[in-house]
């Protein structure tokens, strides 16, 4: 579980809601159990949603207010590799796709540097959660960033990265697994 290492209280909420939803990692929670009036009050400013389209790319279908603002730009309509550069868009994307393909959760600490703002950290919490028709499609999820006073000094790969961790692929509950 990622229990552990989330550090910000509203991911954690998120993450406790996810896992309920889930079973405990047992069974991939759909779209419909994953409604945003139903989250905690705290995580909605964070929130986010992109959506796997067929053609492999990640589009952004709902991004919340604090979300937003700390990126510095409205993402919603856009897809996450017309937001990043090449470099950094293939590790989140690669990570995005890691989470939609175990399915698993992940959560992630990195060096974030929104238009018009200084360079800070972010933590990120990525969630799967399925169609339909039960395919692990939408990344649900939410991301909150540290002041600088309260950013971890450790030191970021060249693509911005910090730390990764994620859980064991829905329905094997064996543990954590950290990358």
């Amino acid at each position: 579980m990622l229990t552990g290492f989330i550090r910000e209280e509203p991911l954690q909420a998120l993450y406790a809601h996810w896992r309920t939803s889930s079973k405990g990692g047992q069974r991939l929670p759909g779209r419909d159990e994953m409604d945003m009036l139903d989250l905690p009050v705290a995580v909605l400013p964070h929130a986010f949603i992109y959506e796997r389209e067929d053609d492999g790319r990640f589009r952004c279908r709902l991004a919340g207010t604090r979300f937003t603002d700390d990126l510095g730009y409205e993402p919603t309509g856009l897809h996450l590799d017309a937001m990043l550069g090449s470099s950094l868009g293939r590790s989140r994307i690669a990570l995005y796709d890691h989470c939609l393909s175990g399915p698993r959760a992940c959560y992630y600490r990195a060096r974030l540097t929104p238009i018009g703002h200084e360079h800070r950290e972010s933590g990120r919490l990525l969630l799967p959660v399925a169609d339909a028709d039960g395919t692990p499609r939408f990344v649900f999820g939410g991301m909150l960033v540290a002041r600088i006073a309260d950013a971890d000094p450790e030191h970021a790969a060249p693509d911005g990265m910090i730390a990764t961790h994620c859980d064991e692929p829905i329905g094997t509950d064996a543990g954590r697994r950290c990358g």
